[in-house]
């Protein structure tokens, strides 16, 4: 009696009509590839088999020159050779990618089942990766990946290092209120801390509750009793739950803004003019100046680029000349103004720092480019807008 692998060969070598004739372009695909593994040094592997079979079956009576064959041979199959076996891998480990930084990695012989678990909760690891053949996957070693991977590959048999399961055991012996209790803010003893904020502040400033609240995102410390929403705009900033928010040009002006960043002691300031609201720029240029002269700030400000010559844009100009906000960006600059996808070289040169950012009518947000990402540095970026954007957090008066 024929083999079933035999028998596939012959159906495959046929060329009166060639399979593709006969059957569907899919399973005619299939049969061709499990026909090279065949024909292969190490064969078949048995899901292989039962899924050559299966196609056989199925698409027996439209080979009609094969027909009793198939018939026959599924009727009690064999085989030329013994089927290949597949080394089952299951591993979680710690390893390194191509910088040689620690990283997490999974590794696993192809599993549907495996592949659809980790797709699953990728979504909330922190740099996730899969391979193209989706055997290694790798993800940052930190605490939250450790715990979400292991807590999920543990019930699946995986070989897992020691040293993870030691992490493991550490990360969960942990309680919440315990590492809340080491970061309040009368708590933390390190020196670096307290130069830290002396650094930013001075000695001589007098430091409210505002201030402590604001600043608790900056240098990551928790305040003994929960933020409160306030009832004015410099409240509302201080106690703010993201980086960034969206305050609303309706309810607040540009005078307030700059006078909580002003009694926040958020300056030096960033503004970010946004290039989509190109006719707004000669507008919020007057409304920025007036904000900033009523609150004290007269000099040190640059804007650091220019419109073409023509309408608004003249007036744009020379209204930078006039008021003669050319300063140039050293670490004594107060106020630095730029267009939103444009930041000039020399910014990643100077030793120059924003304590704030603002962007004036935003309508895409900070959320590409050069200036989102050197924005990022900052742990206040205000969008001053008609509309909140999508990744921005509204404030406003209760």
């Amino acid at each position: 009696m024929t083999t079933i692998d035999n028998l596939l060969t012959s159906i495959i070598n046929y060329s009166s009509p060639p399979i593709e004739e006969q059957i569907s372009p899919r399973d005619s695909k299939v049969l061709r590839s499990l026909a090279l593994s065949a024909t292969n040094q190490q064969f078949l592997t048995e899901n292989q088999a039962k899924l050559l079979m299966k196609i056989l079956k199925e698409n027996s009576a439209k080979i009609p020159e094969f027909t009793e064959s198939i018939d026959e041979a599924l009727a009690e199959p064999t085989w030329s050779k013994n089927f290949r076996k597949i080394d089952h891998v299951k591993k979680f480990f710690i390893g390194k990618n191509q910088d040689s930084d620690l990283i997490l990695v999974v590794e696993f012989t192809f599993s549907s089942e495996l592949r659809k678990l980790l797709a699953g909760i990728s979504k909330s690891l922190e740099n996730f990766s899969a391979s193209t053949n989706g055997k290694f996957n790798t993800a940052d070693l930190t605490e939250k990946n450790l715990v979400i991977l292991y807590e999920a590959l543990e019930p699946h048999g995986f070989d897992i290092d020691e040293s993870i399961k030691n992490h493991y055991k550490t990360i969960k012996s942990w309680t919440e209120q315990t590492i809340r209790d080491q970061f309040l803010i009368g708590n933390v003893e390190y020196k670096n801390f307290h130069q830290a904020i002396t650094d930013d502040l001075g000695i001589s400033t007098s430091i409210d509750q505002n201030i402590i609240n604001d600043r608790s995102i900056r240098y990551q410390y928790f305040l003994e009793n929960a933020k409160n929403h306030g009832e004015n705009l410099v409240e509302n900033i201080a106690n703010r739950a993201s980086s960034k928010i969206w305050i609303s040009k309706e309810e607040h002006n540009l005078n307030e803004v700059i006078g909580s960043l002003v009694n926040l002691h958020r300056l030096p300031l960033l503004v970010v003019f946004d290039n989509v609201a190109s006719e707004k720029y000669y507008q919020n240029l007057k409304l920025l100046s007036d904000a900033l002269e009523n609150n004290g700030i007269t000099d040190r400000i640059g804007i650091y680029f220019r419109l073409p010559s023509d309408g608004t844009g003249k007036q744009f100009n020379q209204f930078i000349a006039d008021k003669e906000y050319n300063y140039n960006l050293d670490s004594s600059t107060q106020v630095a103004a730029v267009m939103s996808g444009k930041l000039p070289k020399f910014f990643l040169k100077s030793p120059w720092c924003p304590m704030s950012v603002l962007a004036l009518d935003t309508k895409m947000g900070l959320r590409h480019g050069k200036i989102s990402v050197y924005s990022n540095r900052c742990d206040l970026v205000i969008e001053w807008a008609d509309a909140e954007t999508l990744i921005s957090k509204k404030i406003g008066l209760r």
